[in-house]
């Protein structure tokens, strides 16, 4: 090996590793001081590089060009050596704007008078190239601002390594590797200033050659260590002081007679006091606005209290209760024996939690309320589907005790035609194509009848997505289905009329007009008695066709409810009524149960105003509205007194209005009536254009 080539080998080794080593710290930027430990690769790279280079340049310009070069690598490396401790640490917010500037003020004054030396000297008086020995090296005299950079320097690194040092006796005590990651940085960093003393103190054994340069290759090898296999910047250190300061809960330290030793922040914004004012003061006296904590804190002569208690009450926001887990330990010294120094009081603010269990207490009990006082009947299935709970309408619509249902399969009170169908819709819920369903549906009751209800199942699953319970709501509609078949029961008594007993009137009236036609009777008598019996004939055509209408017109289903109306109107007409009609239904035909309602609430509110308004003239107006269709009808007559309607009904009081109001609700709509004594009255009834008979799935 040629042992002259050492010298340029071991500065561009160190530079070679120095940048490895800042790339390894950028891909681990996110750790705390990977950037300033970066750039203190960085510059150590320079600084060997600058210097071997300035090996290799034969003339004295470009031997002092690199010799500064170098200096950028010297001059930024105590300063980031420091900035980089403090990241390490945990101490970044030491690092201020300000702090920043005042670090940085010298070495930028520093690198000035490095490159503008040749005019001033204030760095290096004497420059010249030696080439006596076996290398060219540059020789320099050191002047003023060389010591004063040389003397920042090593304040900079001595303060960086202070804080090291102090963060691996404190902080880091507890962990190995941690003790070894800041004894490989310490030594790491120590090296080349411990060489650059030996150089300017005249004890370099190779006066030819700054051995600084060289020491990195050193110091670039320990770095790798504590990077690579110690796990600097994987594995990083977070000092407890800063632990301590970004507790959300309140830590307060007392000695052994309750004096205040140290708190943290949270502690802090209990008292608004700063640390130094606390510091020292008793207990009782900065805490005294939490007088229960103190009563706590003081009696507690030995042992460890862990508990749930109310402090007290914060002032500005509505004297609202503050509720804390209060932890109380004993700190102990070891000496030879145990002994206490003081306590460690642990408050954790727990009030939002309690707040909450309160109010989700008070919900279950509203919910248990609502479900045991609501009308409709409710029950919780589980998946395999048995009542788990039930509430007391659901009882009584059945005819159940509560206990007679609980664990009983909701199958075996379903009437036998109606579960496959319930069963079909249920699957569909579980396989998760419908989150829930409405469906009308029969249930034997105890005694074996038959309830008819209006039955909407919900769905419950958990956060997994599985069933867990179903919710299952009832609503009797025995109602409805007995107003459903009285209509069904009119509808074929109209027909009934108007095929059998309407057609054979006709026809004897037809009949008797024929024979009236042929036959003169000569008797007075006779004619008399022949007019009067086409009369009765006549009488009982109009007589059917009034039954048949005022059960149910065929106009109705076989034209629509504007051409039923539109009749109604006419023979009303016919018997001297004045009333003026306004339609604008438009050419669709509206559905069944519409039409029959809207049809009956016209019949039962003229009748109304020719047995109570005592007047003929009436306004009817139709017309649709987006989704609903609207329906006025109005009498100029007497009028009533709407608060009659506010009170109890008596028997046969007002059985139109109930009637009307019933029949419009029982499709979804809302029915209006306002009136007053002399005037008249307003009739409004709103209904839903679209009704099914059959309950929409969602």
């Amino acid at each position: 090996m040629h042992w002259q080539f050492i010298p340029y080998l071991f500065p561009g080794t160190s530079a070679v590793i120095s940048s490895a080593l800042a790339l390894t710290a950028w891909r681990r930027r996110p750790a705390p001081g990977a950037i300033s430990f970066c750039l203190l690769m960085l510059a150590m790279a320079v600084w060997s590089l600058g210097y071997a280079l300035e090996l290799t340049s034969p003339v004295l310009s470009l031997n002092v060009f690199w010799h500064n070069f170098a200096w950028l690598g010297a001059i930024a490396a105590p300063t980031l050596w420091l900035t980089f401790a403090l990241h390490y640490t945990g101490r970044a917010s030491w690092l201020t704007r300000q702090y920043m500037v005042l670090l940085v003020i010298e070495p930028l004054i520093t690198l000035l008078l490095v490159w503008t030396n040749g005019n001033h000297g204030l760095i290096e008086s004497i420059v010249r190239l030696d080439s006596v020995g076996p290398f060219s090296s540059l020789v320099v005299t050191p002047d003023l601002w060389y010591w004063v950079n040389l003397i920042y320097s090593c304040l900079l690194l001595f303060l960086g390594a202070f804080i090291l040092c102090s963060f691996i006796l404190t902080a880091a005590r507890s962990s190995h590797l941690f003790r070894v990651q800041g004894a490989s940085l310490l030594v790491a960093m120590g090296v080349p200033w411990v060489i650059n003393v030996i150089v300017i103190s005249s004890l370099n054994p190779f006066p030819y050659l700054n051995l600084t340069p060289f020491a990195l290759l050193i110091s670039c090898m320990l770095f790798a260590k504590a990077l690579y296999l110690f796990q600097l910047l994987d594995i990083v250190p977070v000092g407890r002081e800063m632990v301590i300061e970004s507790m959300r809960e309140a830590a307060i330290v007392l000695d052994a007679h309750n004096r205040i030793v140290d708190l943290n922040p949270a502690a802090r914004r209990l008292v608004n006091f700063g640390t130094s004012k606390v510091v020292g003061q008793p207990f009782a006296r900065i805490f005294s606005i939490w007088p229960l904590l103190v009563e706590l804190c003081c009696n507690l002569t030995e042992g460890v209290m862990n508990d749930e208690v109310i402090i007290g009450q914060d002032e500005g926001e509505g004297e609202t209760q503050r509720y804390f887990g209060l932890r109380i330990s004993p700190l102990y010294r070891q000496n030879g024996h145990l002994a206490v120094t003081g306590r460690l009081i642990v408050l954790s603010d727990i009030s939002g939690r309690i707040q909450a269990e309160r109010a989700l207490k008070e919900s279950e009990e509203r919910f248990r309320n609502i479900f045991a006082e609501v009308p409709i009947g409710m029950a919780v299935v589980d998946s395999d589907g048995h009542v788990l709970q039930v509430n007391r309408a659901f009882c009584e619509m059945l005819g159940y005790r509560e206990q007679e249902l609980i664990a009983r399969s909701i199958s075996a009170i379903t009437h036998p035609n109606d579960v496959g169908k319930d069963m079909l819709l249920a699957e569909q819920a579980l396989k998760g194509e419908i989150t829930s369903y409405q469906v009308e549906k029969r249930y034997l009751k105890k005694n074996h009848e038959t309830l008819w209800c209006d039955l909407t199942a919900t769905l419950l699953r958990n956060q997994d997505g599985r069933v867990i319970y179903s919710l299952v709501m009832l609503e009797n509609i025995i109602e409805r289905k007995r107003a459903k078949l009285l209509e069904e029961e009119r509808h074929h008594v109209a027909y009934e009329l108007h095929d059998g007993l309407a057609q054979v009137a006709a026809s004897a009236h037809q009949h008797l007009q024929a024979f009236a036609s042929h036959y003169h009777p000569r008797s007075p008598q006779a004619r008399q008695e022949l007019n009067r019996a086409l009369e009765l004939a006549q009488h009982s055509v109009r007589e059917a066709r009034r039954l048949i209408a005022g059960l149910r017109p065929t106009t109705l289903d076989d034209f629509g409810l504007a051409a039923a109306l539109r009749l109604q109107i006419e023979a009303q007409r016919t018997d001297g009524w004045t009333i003026s009609y306004d339609e604008a239904l438009g050419s669709e035909r509206l559905p069944a149960a519409i039409e029959t309602t809207l049809f009956s609430i016209v019949q039962e509110a003229l009748t109304n105003v020719r047995k109570h308004g005592h007047t003929t003239r009436v306004r009817l107006a139709l017309e649709r509205r987006d989704s609903k269709i609207r329906l006025e009808v109005q009498d100029w007559g007497c009028g009533f007194d709407p608060r009659t309607l506010l009170r109890e009904f008596c028997p046969g009081e007002h059985v139109g209005i109930r009637a009307m109001q019933e029949r419009v609700e029982l499709v979804g709509g809302h029915f209006l009536i306002s009136s007053q004594p002399g005037v008249g009255t307003l009739l409004v009834a709103e209904v839903p254009a679209l009704v099914s008979d059959e309950r929409s799935m969602q």
